[in-house]
């Protein structure tokens, strides 16, 4: 499995105040274990109050990308569910409008983004990706239900303090499922969610029905076009299907940036399966 790098963990705190600010906590915890346990990545807090301000948060978090290379571990503490997040002021931001500038931030990163949430995540976000779309993130974690704050500070503890104390991903997750309860996170890397999104693509575009729908209105259009002679359906079924691997790859080169990294053929080497 490909690996992400950052340089920075940038916690991100939209916690309603008069509530236990785990976000807060979480912050000094990490200011505390990367002082124990250099070098590690910066350490950096930002509160926004509302959507607007966390939007501005991202694109300040886009440019330091692309001006001075600081790569973020994303880390966003505030409320919501599986749709979207809602922020200390009670504005709600849906997955639909997080992910164009998420998605741009995720570029400047070349394709390192790892977002942690507190909000119920779930799989939402694939429903509102789209053939075509580049990926969010290299990676995202966040609970399946809304959790207690003992609940989040135990889990997120956990993963922080043994990845700065290992300096491995893959230890910080187990160290995390071994901390918290089966099943109360939810995760997924930039490839799972590419196949996700494609399995989804084929479920409602690929399918035999899909297909004749497509090809009807394709022989409308050469009908209207006036071309002659107009091939069966039969042929036009087959054409669809001989063009999927195709869209496959096409699909893959956009998602992954290999327009924009050549070299990302190979970092994210997945194959089309009929």
């Amino acid at each position: 499995m490909d690996s992400n790098r950052f340089n920075q963990i940038l916690v991100v705190d939209s916690i309603p105040t008069g509530e236990y600010n785990t976000a807060r906590r979480l912050f000094e915890d990490l200011e505390a274990y990367a002082t124990a346990y250099r070098p590690s990545p910066a350490v950096r807090y930002m509160r926004v109050e509302n959507a607007a301000e966390f939007f501005q948060c991202i694109l300040m978090a886009k440019e330091n990308a692309e001006q001075r290379d600081v790569v973020p571990m994303l880390h966003i503490e505030c409320h919501g569910d599986e749709d979207g997040f809602q922020f200390a002021d009670g504005s709600f931001a849906d997955w639909d409008e997080l992910k164009v500038p998420v998605t741009e931030l995720n570029v400047a990163t070349g394709l390192n983004l790892m977002v942690a949430v507190a909000a119920c995540t779930g799989g939402a976000l694939a429903k509102v990706m789209r053939i075509g779309d580049r990926a969010p993130f290299w990676g995202l974690i966040g609970p399946t239900r809304t959790l207690t704050a003992g609940e989040l500070e135990k889990a997120y503890a956990a993963l922080y303090l043994t990845l700065l104390s290992t300096k491995s991903p893959a230890d910080a997750v187990k160290a995390m499922e071994q901390a918290t309860a089966p099943g109360l996170f939810w995760r997924t890397t930039s490839q799972g969610l590419f196949e996700k999104v494609w399995r989804n693509y084929k479920s409602e575009h690929c399918t035999t029905a899909a297909l004749e729908v497509r090809g009807r209105r394709m022989m409308d259009r050469l009908r209207e076009s006036g071309d002659s002679p107009l091939p069966s359906m039969d042929e036009l079924l087959r054409r669809f299907i001989a063009y999927e691997p195709i869209a496959f790859e096409r699909y893959r080169q956009t998602f992954f940036m290999c327009d924009i990294f050549p070299e990302y053929s190979n970092r994210f080497p997945i194959e089309y399966v009929a």
